[in-house]
């Protein structure tokens, strides 16, 4: 079975995805995956990380939620 991942950006991550889109440029597109949504991939994939499963329940999380990070922040 295949997981699913939320993933959140920022205001100025938006942006500059919406310049690469519409600009087609490849070259940004590339640095763009592997600056910001690579690291964000890798940072879901640790344990009790906020930016978890999800299909996995808030409550069942190590620890509360007043501790995670805010969704956007770098």
């Amino acid at each position: 079975m295949a997981r699913s991942w939320g993933l959140s950006i920022g205001e100025s991550e938006r942006i500059d995805l919406e310049r690469i889109v519409m600009d087609k440029d490849q070259e940004a597109a590339l640095v763009f995956l592997k600056d910001v949504i690579y690291p964000k991939i890798k940072e879901a994939e640790k344990p009790g990380s906020c930016f978890h499963e999800t299909s996995k329940p808030v409550e069942q999380l190590e620890r509360p939620v007043s501790r995670h990070k805010k969704l956007g922040s770098k």
